[in-house]
């Protein structure tokens, strides 16, 4: 007798998964500079050592329909044009949900909190910064969130270089971003 079963595989993905998708694609979108939570969500990263990914991100989920709703709050840069980021937001996340999940986008909300000059966005991120580093941070060294316009390439010459003689393997590059 032959069985009739057949194996029905059958996928979900966690809220927090499809948040942290959006985050990161919506924070590679020129013009985004950061996605920020409610009053919780800041309060609570002020006690953790590291930012969560999914911070600013609302997620809405029929996984019967293998449908996502999507609400950011971001800040975005001034002077820029907030519904041409929304578009290109929109689209890369509608992309990198449908292929990594395989779940269709419906609707995407972004609420702007703020719009800061690139100025007003440094200050703010180094008294972040500040708050959240030991005081035995030397007030002279950069943040290892934020890339500063005046770092020399990494193929320059250092003025810490070491003599020929003191050959030590050089560490890898760091990759993350």
């Amino acid at each position: 007798m032959a069985d009739t079963t057949t194996l029905q595989p059958e996928v979900v993905f966690d809220d927090n998964v499809l948040a942290k998708i959006a985050s990161n694609t919506a924070q590679e979108v020129d013009g985004v500079l950061s996605l920020q939570g409610n009053l919780i969500d800041d309060i609570s990263n002020r006690f953790t050592d590291k930012d969560r990914p999914q911070t600013g991100v609302s997620i809405d989920t029929d996984d019967d329909d293998q449908t996502v709703g999507i609400e950011l709050t971001a800040v975005l840069a001034y002077g820029k044009n907030g519904q041409e980021i929304l578009n290109r937001v929109a689209e890369k996340i509608a992309k990198a949900v449908k292929s990594m999940t395989g779940y269709q986008v419906t609707k995407l909300k972004m609420v702007v909190k703020d719009m800061l000059t690139m100025e007003e966005w440094r200050q703010q991120n180094d008294k972040q910064q500040d708050d959240k580093q030991p005081s035995e941070k030397h007030p002279d060294e950069p943040s290892h969130h934020e890339q500063q316009p005046s770092e020399k390439h990494p193929d320059e010459p250092s003025h810490h270089e070491q003599h020929p003689s003191d050959k030590q393997p050089k560490p890898a590059p760091d990759m993350q971003h």
